[in-house]
């Protein structure tokens, strides 16, 4: 098993899994910005298990995105081993991360994510089902805090399972994706994990980048919404300053993204493309009116009136 983790130059940068969003077109974009490590959108292990050809499709990547996880996510371990084995054989990433930590509650319902997180046991069995299956490094993600469970209980509790990393979202299950990060809570797992640690939440600029690294204590930091709209904020970690884009810079983001959506998805893509567009121009004089248009486009040549009407 070659650990890519263990050879990352540090602090290294990884992005985050954001359903919807983390597809193959906005892994390319982040990579060509500097983000060290990329992770696809979360995989269910039972549609892996029961539609495997459908499910496999969304985790096909390109090898410019190496190293590049799988993300899955379940209730039933003996599903996660299963799934193991087929990602690891079909896609062949570079590492498969298990999902013990997402608050959303239809995932919570259905006995995953924060709830498979809460029940120690049945991660565990999650774990090692995963590692049986697979040759490939394995790592989980989990919240600061989930119901009376704290983050440092569950690594302490997994400790002596060989995780190649884990990540730790400063927030508690219950915080969602908003309210205050506790790096504080993510340090408390240092001495618990042997392999490396990546702190994950409300990281957004590279203040904020600079105080989770300082207060964590992590070997890396994952970002998720932080790069919506800013895929550069790689780069600005990277390279240790503010990045702002001109329009015609960022307008040139805009054609890339979109040829890249079109590329793998058709032109139909581009509605899905819409969320990203809405994104890139938060922010912008005149943003209102201009999301307006562009939440209109079904075309290229439909998006490039859009963007040429503005920046000439």
């Amino acid at each position: 098993m070659d650990n890519f983790w263990a050879h990352l130059a540090r602090p290294f940068t990884v992005l985050a899994p954001l359903s919807g969003f983390t597809d193959r077109a906005f892994r390319q974009i982040c990579r060509s910005y500097g983000a060290d490590v990329v992770v696809s959108e979360m995989a269910s292990v039972a549609a892996l298990v029961h539609s495997p050809e459908k499910a496999l499709e969304r985790l096909y990547f390109n090898e410019i995105e190496r190293p590049y996880v799988v993300q899955l996510f379940g209730a039933d371990p003996n599903q996660f081993g299963e799934a193991a084995r087929l990602v690891t054989n079909r896609i062949q990433p570079d590492g498969l991360d298990i999902n013990c930590g997402c608050p959303a509650p239809k995932i919570i319902k259905e006995g995953a994510g924060a709830a498979l997180g809460a029940d120690l046991p049945r991660a565990r069995q999650a774990v090692q089902a995963v590692l049986s299956n697979t040759s490939l490094p394995v790592s989980i993600k989990l919240r600061a805090q989930n119901k009376d469970i704290s983050a440092q209980q569950v690594v302490a509790y997994l400790a002596d399972l060989p995780l190649a990393a884990v990540t730790v979202h400063g927030r508690s299950v219950s915080g969602g994706f908003s309210g205050p990060v506790d790096p504080g809570a993510i340090a408390l797992c240092r001495p618990y994990v042997a392999g490396v640690l990546i702190a994950n939440g409300g990281i957004v600029d590279l203040m904020t980048a600079q105080i989770m690294l300082q207060k964590s204590l992590a070997d890396g930091i994952m970002i998720g919404r932080g790069a919506l709209g800013r895929p550069w904020i790689f780069q600005e970690i990277k390279e240790g300053r503010e990045i702002n884009l001109t329009w015609t810079e960022l307008t040139e983001l805009i054609r890339h993204h979109a040829q890249l959506i079109v590329a793998y998805k058709g032109e139909v893509g581009l509605i899905e493309f819409r969320k990203f567009l809405a994104w890139y121009v938060k922010g912008w004089p005149q943003a209102k009116a201009l999301r307006t248009q562009l939440m209109q486009i079904k075309t290229l040549s439909e998006l490039e009136n859009v963007i040429t009407s503005v920046s000439a």
